[in-house]
């Protein structure tokens, strides 16, 4: 399973976004200046899907 992040402009840059991400216990990899990749695990839980939205939703409403 792999999804890609486009972020909007006025938003936190790639490498940002991962590492504020990383810091609420989500990983991803910034592959472009705005775009992040998630890759979870095909075994994904609900639970574990609601945190990581939740947590995106949270980083990429940060603006700079």
């Amino acid at each position: 399973l792999w999804a890609g992040v486009e972020i909007a402009p006025g938003g936190p840059r790639g490498r940002e976004a991962s590492e504020a991400l990383a810091g609420l216990g989500v990983l991803c990899k910034e592959t472009q200046d705005t775009t992040l990749r998630v890759a979870p695990p095909l075994v994904i839980t609900r639970e574990e899907l609601d945190l990581g939205v939740d947590a995106l939703s949270e980083v990429l409403s940060t603006q700079r």
